[in-house]
């Protein structure tokens, strides 16, 4: 498939949302809105807030809704950000599309946990951050750019000229 945008998956906290505020040819794909049936209770709780929820049901047409919002998103976007859970990144392998990870070196984890902090994360979130580094870590083919000490995900695309 020869896409128009750039689909890149991006760990947690490196700066996915920012970027799409600041740059019109951006989309973050929030993948709990895919991932959850977001019923007017979980509406009225601010997005970062409401990761983490226990009581939010998962819901049957994840991860394909989630996989053609994203395909559906390159036709109109120079860059479509998005969660690389690894159900998510078979069905981009298995139809043959081309995406980036950025993943934060481990030695940024901490880094990455005061980030989610300040930006409004609840506590169940924040416990799994370091077991959900580990078990979606990316695999070798998952041209992969790694976030240093510091760095946002808006730094590594400017480095790569993608910005």
């Amino acid at each position: 498939m020869n896409n128009l945008g750039i689909p890149i998956g991006g760990f947690k906290a490196i700066g996915k949302s920012t970027l799409a505020k600041k740059y019109s040819k951006v989309i973050d794909l929030e993948i709990g809105d895919f991932e959850y049936i977001i019923d007017e209770n979980l509406k009225k709780i601010p997005v970062e807030q409401r990761k983490g929820v226990k009581y939010r049901i998962k819901n049957p047409d994840y991860p394909l809704n989630y996989y053609n919002e994203i395909i559906s998103n390159l036709k109109k976007n120079y860059i479509v950000l998005f969660a690389p859970k690894p159900e998510v990144v078979e069905l981009l392998r298995q139809n043959n599309i081309d995406y980036y990870v950025v993943w934060p070196k481990e030695n940024m984890l901490d880094e990455i946990i005061e980030r989610s902090r300040k930006r409004g994360n609840n506590e169940e979130f924040i416990s799994k951050i370091t077991s959900v580094y580990y078990r979606d870590y990316p695999k070798e083919n998952d041209n992969v750019t790694w976030l240093k000490k510091g760095q946002y995900l808006e730094d590594v695309l400017k480095e790569r000229g993608i910005l």
